[in-house]
Parts: structure tokens; sequence; C-alpha cells
């Protein structure tokens, strides 16, 4: 049944985070076991998941599809063995089917990244069945193997250390517990380096980052539809177009089959020794609430599949109820629960931001829009190309943090070789180097900025959208020791400019000569740039500094090109407040400590700088 729930994302390609753990074990596959950037440490999935995947390039989407549909029939086979050992095979066959027929549960298969979460069902189950077969060191390899790979399993060992006592068997070894499964869980967490920079900061939430504590109204709201996402209750209602409803009727038909024809080797009384309703509820509790409450509370942004992990002890319990009445209610119950399921996979859930099936279809179709626009302009790259690559804000889709972060070209062309960065931070002296843009279309642009000439994978872009980036590409050809070419192309794109414009682009190329300590061309190009007002000097000086290069000495022109003193409290403030209102934090706590060295004492910027540490 969850094969078959999971065929309309079977055909979806790489999309966000994936790509990143591709460039990571293409670039350096023993590193990619080390520790990781961010709060993060899983290297099961991350390294050895994707790792034979990395020399597939984009077709090794379907086998990642494939192997994440296996990991989630093995998981499903583990809970139907774990309820069946407990409660007796009809409480098995119900939580497997209520667990498959979760809505969030597809998205695990119809993402690559979600091997994460799989391998840590798959090892926490893992470690529950072995724990009930009294196998405890085997049950705590495992325990360590799902805490490789995701955090999250770290809710499952207070069951693991109280199981004895959970099951009512006699005597309770919660001793062996503690040192089998707590004493490890402890010392993961002390050594873990995202937990522990994590709980240097109280563990609340850095401005930007999407993990840490934020607000409780926050962790309320996202906890209310975490519910209704385990109960597959849509939290937007509303009618569903186009679905493939053949699906989840062949789904239910499965379902309804494998109850009826499940052999009745079990007395319609549940046996003596199985699993009493009240201790499955308590095993259900701590397998559901911990793993609910974590994401509700740490996790700034709503995913659906963080549902999957919680669902474990929500589909043993009610697998556990459902065995105790008729079987014709407990099918019907089934039916319901997976056609709402399915129904609730296509409605849009709250939050602009959040994380569903329907934001991985889109995100597919974007970056697969991207790499065919790539391949038709440019069908093969030599070899160690500098790939220089503005994007335009793509939302939700995440375009520019799979080009940049996951170096996508990459996977597209299979070549590791290849470097893609932003047109202001590229290096010096590369082999061959190509500029480009994604417009907002996600037409892909290759830009001739010495010529001053584009050509387009779709539509015609918007000139003035070339000419930006052109100039952003000529402060990384200043940056790395191009000033004369980057003044020339300046000089070429002033000579198309109204007048702000016009003194933008001279003031630029002066900006390149004085960080050469061509004075003399400096003082030229200033002065034919005409005059500019002080507030358009500042938002000139912002917008320079909000993209910096890697030539701090170059950037640090910008104040004599645009007639900004670096001296003056006034201005200082001002792009301190501009910065922070808009979030640039690096930027922001750099000006408040300038305005603090210019005005000690100033409250405004030691407000700021307490806020941003």
């Amino acid at each position: 049944m969850a094969a078959v729930l999971s065929i309309p994302v079977l055909g979806l390609g790489y999309f966000w985070d994936d790509f990143v753990f591709l460039a990571r074990v293409q670039s350096h596959p023993l590193a990619a076991f080390g520790p990781e950037p961010g709060v993060f440490y899983r290297p099961l999935p991350r390294a050895l998941y994707f790792w034979p995947l990395a020399g597939l390039g984009s077709s090794g989407a379907i086998v990642a599809h494939l192997a994440n549909l296996s990991l989630l029939a093995v998981s499903i086979y583990l809970l139907v063995s774990l309820a069946r050992d407990l409660a007796g095979d009809r409480a098995g066959a119900l939580a497997g089917l209520l667990f498959a027929g979760l809505g969030s549960v597809a998205g695990l298969v119809a993402w690559a990244s979600g091997s994460q979460d799989l391998f840590a069902i798959l090892f926490s189950l893992a470690a529950l069945r072995l724990r009930g077969q009294g196998r405890i060191v085997a049950s705590g390899i495992a325990m360590a193997a799902a805490l490789l790979s995701k955090e999250t399993a770290v809710c499952v060992v207070p069951a693991l250390v109280l199981w004895d006592w959970i099951v009512g068997k006699k005597p309770a070894r919660i001793g062996a517990g503690i040192l089998a499964f707590g004493a490890p869980a402890l010392a993961w967490a002390l050594l873990h380096p995202g937990l522990r920079a994590l709980a240097s900061r109280g563990f609340e939430r850095e401005p930007r980052a999407y993990v840490g504590f934020a607000n409780l109204a926050v962790s309320e709201f996202h906890a209310r539809h975490y519910l209704l996402a385990l109960l597959n209750a849509p939290a937007t209602p509303g009618a569903v177009a186009g679905g493939p409803w053949a699906i989840v009727g062949a789904a239910i038909a499965i379902a309804l089959a494998g109850l009826f024809l499940l052999p009745r080797r079990e007395s319609p009384e549940p046996p003596r020794a199985g699993l009493s309703l009240p201790r499955a509820a308590l095993l259900a509790a701590l397998l559901t609430l911990p793993s609910l409450a974590l994401p509700a509370l740490m996790i700034q942004r709503w995913a659906a599949y963080f549902v999957c992990m919680p669902a474990l002890g929500v589909a043993l319990f009610f697998g556990v109820l459902l065995a105790r009445v008729p079987l014709v209610l407990a099918a019907g119950v089934v039916a319901a629960y997976v056609g709402l399921g399915f129904w609730s996979r296509q409605i849009d859930t709250p939050g602009q931001d959040s994380l569903t099936e329907r934001s991985f279809i889109d995100a597919s179709r974007a970056i697969g829009e991207v790499e065919h626009g790539f391949r038709s302009l440019r069908p093969v790259f030599p070899p160690g190309s500098q790939v220089l690559v503005s994007v335009a804000s793509s939302g939700l889709l995440g375009i520019d943090g799979t080009v940049h972060d996951g170096q996508a070209l990459r996977t597209f062309y299979r070549d590791p070789t290849l470097r893609t960065l932003r047109p202001e931070r590229r290096l010096p002296h590369p082999r061959s180097e190509f500029l480009y843009r994604i417009t907002g279309a996600r037409d892909v642009v290759e830009i001739d900025a010495d010529r001053g000439s584009f050509r387009s994978s779709g539509a015609n872009p918007d000139t003035e959208e070339v000419r930006a980036i052109t100039r952003t590409y000529t402060r990384g050809l200043a940056a790395t020791g191009e000033a004369d070419r980057a003044a020339r192309i300046l000089g070429r794109l002033a000579g198309g400019d109204e007048t702000a414009l016009r003194s933008y682009d001279l003031r630029l190329a002066a900006m390149g000569l004085m960080s050469q300590r061509n004075t003399a061309g400096a003082e030229r190009l200033l002065e034919e740039a005409p005059p500019i007002t002080r507030e358009y000097a500042l938002y000139c000086v912002s917008k320079v500094l909000s993209e910096p290069t890697g030539n701090a000495g170059l950037d640090s022109c910008a104040y004599a090109a645009f007639g900004v003193s670096f001296s003056d409290p006034g201005a200082i403030r001002a792009l301190m407040e501009l910065y922070y209102a808009s979030q640039f934090v690096p930027q922001a706590v750099h000006f408040a400590r300038r305005l603090q060295h210019l005005a000690p004492g100033d409250s405004e910027s030691a407000a700021i700088l307490g806020e941003l540490r």
C-alpha cells in the first residue's frame, strides 16, 4: 500500500539539500563522514547514502526514490513485527497500514534527503524490536545508528530505557536500560558539535536561522498543526483538483483485502499475554510526545514529514486499539484514514514556508527547469570551469541555495571540477569562466560582459537586469586584480545610463582603481561622475557592502568613491539601521561596533549588539 501511495512522487528529481549532500561526497568522500557545518551531524544518510549516488548525476534521483521506498518498506515490516510481538497479528497489520497511510509518509520517498528520517525510523524500530527480544546489546547498536541518522531519534531512548516496566516484564531491568541506552545517548549529546553550539546560546534561535527556540506562540501553532497532520486532517480544507484518485482507491483496496485475508490465528479476544491498552498508550506517549515536541519547539519552519517519527507511536496504539473492535469497523477506520491522508497531500498547509509534498513537487520542477536551461545553452562545460551565477529571488523554491550551496551544476554535468560562485565572489585566473543570470521565470541567461551581449534559454530578459548583474561581475573582477577590465566594462555601461546610474557605474569603476592605487585614474572617473545626494550615496554604499567581495580593501573604497565618511556617526547610524531592518546581521553588527567606537555608550547600537551578540 505504501508503494502504491508513493507512485505520484517517484518521478521527482533532486532538490534543495540533496545537492548539498551530493556535492559534499563528490568533493571529499571521506571527509563527508566528519563534522558538518551547522547544528546537525548525520553521517550515515548524508555520507554513506549519497556516496553511491554522486556519480549518477540527475538520473540518480529515481534510484534515490526507490532506495527510500525500500527503507520505508523495511520500516513498515519492523513496525508490524513489533506490534505483532506485543499484541498479535491483527494489531501488527493495523499498525502497519495506519503508518503507511499517513499522508506525510510519501514525502520521505519524494525527497532523497528524506533518507535521514527513514534511517532514523528504521534503526529506532530495530532497536525497539531487539529490546523486546531481550537483545540489549544489539538494540544499543541499532539505537546508536539511529542517533547518527537524525537527532530526533534520541526521543526513542526513554522508551528503550523503560521498556521492561512498560510491557510489564518482571523483573524490570531499568538499570541495564540506563546503562545500555541512557549513557551512550548522554555521551552522544555531549559530543555532538551542533548540540553543543545550540546549548551555548541557551537553545535560542539565531537571527535568520531556523533551528532554535523562538517563542511559545510559534511552537503552539506548529504543535497544533502537527497533531492535525498525525490525524491526516488537512489544516486548510478545500477542494482537490486533478488528484490521481485511482491511486488512493487501489491503496484502500489493498488495505481492505489484506485485512480480510489475514489468517485468523487469534481468538476474537486479545491474548492474555498481549500488551494491555493502558500500557500501549504509555508506550505510544513515550514514542510520540517527545518527538512531536522537539520540532515544534526547536524548528521554526513547519514540515509535514516531521510527523513521521511521532506517527510510530500513534500507529502502534491505534493498531492495538482497533485489534479489539470488529474487523469491519477497523477496516472502515483504515479506509477513511488512508483517504484523508491522500486528500491532505493535495491541500495547502499553513505558512508560506511550510515544507510539504506540494512544495517538494514545486522545487523539483523548478530546479528541473533550471537544469534544462543550462543544458540548452551549454551542453558541456570545460573541466575546471568557474561558473558565476546570479539568481533572482525564488522564495521557498530555494534556487539560489541549490545552485550555490548545493553546487547543482556538478550534479547536472556529472563533473565535480565545476565551481559555481556568485559574480562578486569570483576567484582569479580561472581556466574558463562563464557568467549567468537565472531569472524569476527560471530562464537561464548567459552574459558576455565584455561585449555586452547575452542569450537566453527562454524569453528575452529585462536588459536592466542583465546590466545589473554585469555591474556585480565587475566588482568581482576588480576584487581579483582586473580593475582595468572592470573599468572598461563599467565605462561602456555608463555610456547608456541615465544620470544617477551613470554616476554609480563610474564610481564603481573608481573603486576598483583606488584599490590598485591608481589614484589619478580614480580621480578622473570621479570628476566625470555626476553629483549625487547624500541619501543616494548611502544607498549605493549599502548596496555595495550588502554583497561583499573577497577583497575587503576594495569594498572599503566604497566610502571614498561615494563621498561617505567612515567617521561620520550619522552615516554609520543610517547604515546600521538599514542593515538591521533588512536582517543583514554581519553588516548590522559591523556598523553597530563602529558606532560604539565613534560614540561610546550609544544606546541604539548597544541594543543591537546585545540582541545580535
